[in-house]
């Protein structure tokens, strides 16, 4: 008995040399682990996860995306079907913002694809029509914000019974549409290592190549407790070796993909897996989880793992892995070297999408932690495009840009920002703008703002106006180009005060003015002020087109209407103020002569007149028998009468002419008018002229007789 029991104990050492020899050599030098916290789609909605930002990037942050499909079947679905069943739009939604704000702080992330949640992933055999669609969709989002996966390492996990169709048809997807990315696949330790290497060969020999493998520790039935001391089952640490050595032979990343406990619970180190607590006790519970952690990390890092993953970080209060809300979570980081950090819990509430923290963008709205000391800095200006931008107006009531938090606390800031259009405006004007009198100009202005265009001339150049007859107003809701309404006009400029004119076809009276650009001028070379009186205007140009500034030239003669009966007939006509008519002083009228009996032929014309010259009258006679003839002088009686109406008396036909002549400063004007002759006669008037002849020739030959009788 002795003898065997000798033996059981040198085979033991044997068994457990060569074990120590296969441990050492596959390890690395030990490191200190670095932590991977898996974020969860059902965690805390408040930006809990937020409280990991600071350790950045002396940990490494995963995203869980959690589909639910089982109930979708294998049947074929749309997008919209899918996303539209239970929570997956909203997971994807908020995972994919989890990604943005960690994304550009770390050097690395996780992402993890549950392709099942409400049925265990593991016990899936192949890849459903759904699972593809929303895998599809959330890899192309996530593309949009990573380059094509930079940064990134991916894959699934715990997928125990998937065959190698599903494996080959979910990686070749993610390497498709993220070609920058890594690719992981860790499982639970009741997948054997020959069906992991036979995964990775598998896909390998498909031109797919995984670069981490790795284990979550759950150990089945419980993990080993001795003396308050949690390690893993030597069974497992066997397993989770082979698995790394073989890692280590294909140069592929070896790692722990979850260690979990359920938080709280005293004796979570009994069953792991398991969403039940056993003895939760909120006094020491939280402690005991956290030296449970250490007891399992200190035995991973011993074995050369330097990469472990906690499940998990932001669970909700249902889900009893969440670490959050651990009041002794600090002392989990510090035990791996990270030290405590004073922190502060922000919160900014602004409309406009983000600002910076000691230089690392975070977004609006939403709940941090941030690493003392904080300097919180506001973007001042963003031009969204080349006509809207956006403004800080204040920062909790003041014009800063940046607010520096030195002391723990939680911190409320808001954060205002003022939405700028551009305006392009033309012409420049005088507005009243939100009620204030200013220049309104093309520019930046606020939303919202309402300008107002008054009535106004603009003086654009020599002779020139935009001329704004009535009001407009405008209020800035969009970008604009406003084109204020104007009418053109140019200046004519008379050298008189007024002309009368026909402009546009309208009777009006032409100043120095302004005048529409187009208008159509005419100046009309006689403008009558009544019956008797008129202006003969002489005008350069006489008619015309506004189409420029013009000087004008204009030269007025105020004419009188004159009437003049004379005894050969009426002469009428228009004469210049001021003019002066010579009236003739013989008249000869069917062989009578008229003689003026004035003292003056000339007559000045300062107004409307109606003239009656005062003639003698001068007869002759003659017979034809007779060379004697007679003659009879009588006067007859003419006066000059003024008169505002115009009277010509013609009777007779015109077979001689009487000339008056008009004279005055420049000009001289001759007016012929006709002088009436009877052409009827009688035995009477016949008989007359004969005896004048014959009166006239008596008396020759008595003038005869008598000189010749002189001389002798």
């Amino acid at each position: 008995m002795e003898a065997l029991f000798k033996f059981i104990l040198i085979l033991l050492i044997l068994i457990n040399g060569v074990a120590i020899i296969h441990f050492q050599a596959c390890t690395f030098s030990s490191v200190d682990p670095k932590f991977l916290f898996w974020l969860v789609p059902w965690g805390p909605s408040n930006g809990t996860y937020t409280s990991l930002l600071p350790y950045l990037p002396h940990i490494v942050i995963g995203i869980v995306f959690a589909f639910n499909t089982y109930s979708l079947g294998d049947k074929n679905v749309t997008l919209k079907q899918a996303l539209s069943y239970k929570c997956n739009c909203y997971w994807i939604s908020t995972q994919i913002s989890k990604l943005k704000t960690v994304y550009n702080r770390s050097s690395l992330v996780f992402i993890n694809f549950f392709l099942t949640t409400d049925h265990w992933r593991g016990c899936i055999e192949s890849i459903t029509p759904a699972q593809v669609v929303l895998l599809n969709y959330t890899l192309h989002k996530i593309a949009g914000i990573t380059n094509g996966g930079e940064k990134l390492v991916l894959g699934l996990s715990e997928m125990n019974k998937l065959n190698n169709c599903g494996y080959l048809k979910a990686y070749s997807l993610i390497q498709q549409v993220l070609p920058n990315a890594e690719l992981f696949y860790y499982t639970d330790l009741g997948q054997t290592v020959c069906s992991i290497e036979s995964v990775f060969e598998y896909l390998q020999s498909n031109d797919i190549t995984l670069n981490y493998l790795g284990y979550s520790v759950y150990p089945y039935p419980s993990y080993n407790y001795v003396n308050g001391v949690v390690s893993i089952p030597s069974n497992y640490v066997s397993q989770i070796l082979e698995l790394k050595c073989f890692a280590n032979q294909r140069s592929v990343n070896f790692f722990i993909g979850e260690v979990g406990f359920r938080d709280g619970d005293v004796k979570g180190y009994i069953c792991p897996s398991s969403t039940t607590y056993i003895e939760f006790n909120s006094t020491v519970g939280y402690n005991d989880t956290i030296h449970y952690y250490e007891d399992v990390i200190s035995q991973l890092e011993s074995m050369g793992i330097n990469l472990i993953g906690e499940w998990n970080y932001n669970g909700a209060r249902g889900d009893h892995f969440g670490l959050w809300d651990n009041p002794d979570f600090d002392a989990l980081l510090e035990y791996v070297g990270i030290k405590p950090i004073e922190t502060a819990t922000i919160d900014v509430i602004s409309n406009f999408p983000y600002y910076y923290v000691n230089g690392s963008l975070y977004y609006a709205n939403r709940t941090y932690t941030v690493v003392l000391p904080a300097n919180i800095t506001f973007v001042r200006l963003e031009y969204l495009n080349n006509t809207a931008r956006v403004l800080l107006v204040s920062v909790n009531g003041t014009d800063l840009s940046n607010i520096i938090i030195k002391k723990e606390g939680d911190y409320e800031i808001t954060a205002t920002y003022m939405t700028q259009y551009y305006v392009s405006v033309c012409p420049q004007v005088v507005a009243y703008i939100n009620g204030v009198r200013e220049e309104f100009v093309s520019g930046w202005y606020n939303i919202s703002t309402r300008v107002t265009v008054p009535p106004q001339v603009i003086q654009v150049g020599q002779g020139e106006i935009y001329n704004i007859t009535k009001a407009y107003t405008y209020v800035i809701d969009s970008p604009l180009v406003i084109k204020v309404p104007f009418v053109l006009e140019y200046y004519v400029r008379l050298n008189v005060s007024s002309v009368p004119a026909i402009i546009n076809g309208t009777n009006s009276t032409l100043v120095s003015s302004y005048y529409i650009q187009g208008s159509r001028i005419e100046i009309p070379e006689y403008f009558y002020l009544n019956q008797t009186s008129r202006l003969s205007i002489s005008a350069s140009p006489q008619e015309f087109v506004v189409s420029s500034p013009i000087d004008v030239k204009v030269s007025e003669i105020l004419q009188w209407l004159v009437k003049v009966v004379l005894p050969n007939g009426t002469v009428e006509g228009w004469y210049d103020n001021g003019s002066i008519i010579f009236l003739p002083k013989v008249i000869e009228v069917d062989g009578t002569t008229y003689v003026l009996n004035e003292s003056s032929n000339e007559v000045v014309v300062t107004g409307p007149l109606v003239l009656y010259p005062h003639y003698v009258i001068c007869k002759k006679t003659s017979t034809s028998s007779s060379s004697s003839t007679s003659q009879t002088c009588t006067t007859t009686s003419t006066k000059t009468e003024t008169s505002t109406s115009t009277t010509v008396i013609s009777t007779t036909t015109t077979t001689e002419t009487t000339t008056i002549t008009i004279v005055n400063n420049t000009t001289e004007t001759i007016i012929h008018t006709t002088t009436p002759q009877s052409t009827t006669s009688s035995g009477s008037s016949s008989f007359t002229r004969i005896l004048a002849l014959v009166l006239v020739l008596v008396i020759l030959i008595i003038i005869i007789v008598i000189i010749i009788s002189k001389r002798r």
